[in-house]
């Protein structure tokens, strides 16, 4: 049986291996790398200019900016999913369940292109909400703060990434048995502490997995930053092709590596305090 089992896995993790291991290797490898001229590529000569190159032009504070707008997305994306997966999970029955997830999914079937640039004729200055604004006499005139703003980065952010947190919320609720919150309501709690002190710690798997989805999903974006944040907004993926565009590999490979080791950090803190790895077992914890 253990050698069967090694035969059925092995094509998957080769797969995995080629596909996922092998480039981020070479990614690592290459950032060290330096740039040659000569051949427009890049040569074996181990150099930290790369990585010194981050510390020029103010690069360092993109990737501060991106990782703290990586951090307020994440965060607004699992404060709003919480409490539509609970609702979807409990209050909903299966046809609207099915309904709620269907018009979350529906969305991705189009452009992310055509995705944002929707969010322009929402929040421009002669979009529907200055608009309807302005006929109901609240505003005078367009508020231009809710275009090409960090306020319509992190809109677009949400509308786009939502689903993320809600799916593995929605997975880790499931996994908890329903007789649990009933035992807590029978043996006095009220719906608010039994809902802090059983539910919310039995998701914190799921509750992790959503924020890391999310996180992971807006540090690699680039159209939200590019269609709603205007000319002078920029996020790490933007600056990596620019980075790209003038040829100079090895910086655009060393951006892309703090980025991992950063990722891969919050992967390891939230397996250690909040059992990430618990959401696939078998039980619930």
């Amino acid at each position: 049986m253990p050698f069967r089992r090694t035969l059925l896995i092995a094509p998957p993790l080769a797969v995995v291996a080629l596909i996922g291991v092998v480039p981020l290797a070479l990614v690592v490898l290459w950032s060290f790398w330096t740039w040659d001229p000569a051949t427009y590529w890049i040569k074996p000569d181990l150099s930290l200019a790369g990585y010194a190159g981050i510390l020029d032009a103010g690069r360092w504070t993109v990737i501060l900016s991106t990782l703290a707008k990586s951090f307020g997305a994440a965060l607004l994306c699992v404060l709003l999913a919480y409490p539509l997966s609970y609702a979807i999970h409990v209050m909903a029955g299966p046809r609207v369940q099915m309904l709620l997830l269907a018009l979350m999914t529906i969305p991705f079937f189009t452009s992310y292109l055509i995705r944002s640039f929707s969010w322009r004729l929402v929040l421009g200055r002669t979009g529907v909400i200055n608009e309807t604004l302005q006929a109901l006499h609240i505003t005078s005139a367009p508020l231009d703060w809710l275009l090409f703003s960090n306020f319509a980065v992190f809109i677009g952010f949400i509308a786009s990434y939502l689903p993320f947190a809600v799916f593995p919320l929605l997975l880790s609720m499931r996994r908890i048995p329903p007789e649990l919150m009933a035992a807590a309501r029978d043996l006095g709690a009220g719906f608010w502490r039994a809902f802090f002190t059983i539910l919310v710690p039995l998701t914190y798997a799921g509750l992790f997995a959503g924020f890391l989805f999310v996180f992971v999903m807006v540090a690699g974006s680039s159209t939200e930053v590019q269609m709603l944040g205007g000319a002078g907004a920029s996020i790490v993926s933007v600056m990596i092709n620019d980075v790209m565009r003038v040829a100079n590999y090895p910086l655009a490979f060393a951006i892309s590596v703090v980025m991992l080791i950063t990722i891969f950090c919050m992967v390891l803190i939230g397996n250690a305090f909040f059992k990430l790895s618990g959401l696939f077992g078998e039980d619930a914890e």
